[in-house]
């Protein structure tokens, strides 16, 4: 019997000049999750600059100012600088419903140049992980809530080290983000992740506690390869009720970039 056919539908589908949410784009709690949302507001800053020519997305930022419902969406993509070598652009994400900001982004991207002469760290050479995520073991620890949410089209993977100790936690998307290829929206989708995979390395997930990140950012020193985008995560969590979340992000190359976030602790009912 063969296997069904993957769905290829993407999160987000153009409804006129807005971006529809598939009903998967949901969090586990209220309004969407943080991680598609950072990713639409990247991914809509990418899809301008593909068109003006402008490279290789190396750093981005989202805010998120309020949970984002699961209806359609206007991105406002503007320019902020447009140099010979990089270029910012900054993108406003509303619900026409309210006109409410439901979250800011900025990212620069840079357009790559001949530099065999300079001082260079090593550059990867074909694949470097140990093994290949997809035969790893699922994330252990992860929580899937029983109604639909974007956790469910996530491929997440456990990756240990010698010592049998939490390292690398991998994930990829199992059905697009966007109706055209993203960057962006697949680091951001693994990115939004660090502090749960803390939590879970550590041995504190599931918790009565939630940990939500008003922004979230990436920064790396080349394009992605591959699909799977691997995260070692860290954190800084005080009984303040305030902390950080970060990780080191990979793919099937190598050390990719990094992340941080800003987390509220806060008590669930």
């Amino acid at each position: 019997m063969n296997a069904p056919a993957p769905i290829t539908r993407p999160i987000f589908t153009r409804d006129g000049d807005l971006w529809a949410p598939d009903p998967y784009a949901a969090g586990p709690f209220r309004g969407l999750y943080g991680g598609a949302v950072a990713g639409l507001v990247g991914a809509a800053m990418e899809e301008h600059a593909l068109g003006e020519g402008w490279g290789v997305p190396l750093s981005a930022s989202v805010t998120i100012l309020r949970p984002a419902p699961l209806s359609p969406l206007r991105t406002e993509v503007s320019v902020l600088q447009a140099g010979r070598r990089n270029a910012v652009a900054e993108c406003l994400l509303t619900d026409p419903a309210t006109e409410k900001l439901i979250a800011k982004g900025q990212a620069i991207f840079v357009q790559p140049a001949p530099m065999s002469a300079a001082p260079l760290t090593p550059e990867p050479e074909g694949c470097n992980w140990a093994a290949a995520p997809e035969t790893l073991p699922l994330w252990a620890n992860g929580r899937r809530p029983e109604h639909v949410n974007f956790l469910h089209i996530l491929d997440m993977r456990d990756e240990n080290d010698a010592a049998g100790n939490p390292g690398i936690r991998w994930s990829r998307m199992t059905r697009p983000l966007m109706p055209f290829a993203s960057l962006l929206g697949t680091l951001f989708t693994a990115a939004d992740n660090a502090s749960a995979f803390w939590l879970s390395a550590s041995g504190a997930w599931p918790t009565n506690f939630g940990f939500p990140n008003v922004d979230v950012s990436v920064h790396v020193a080349r394009a992605p390869r591959g699909e799977w985008i691997g995260v070692k995560p860290d954190a800084m969590l005080h009984e303040s009720g305030m902390g950080m979340s970060e990780g080191a992000l990979y793919d099937e190359a190598g050390l990719l970039g990094r992340t941080c976030q800003t987390n509220l602790i806060v008590a669930r009912g």
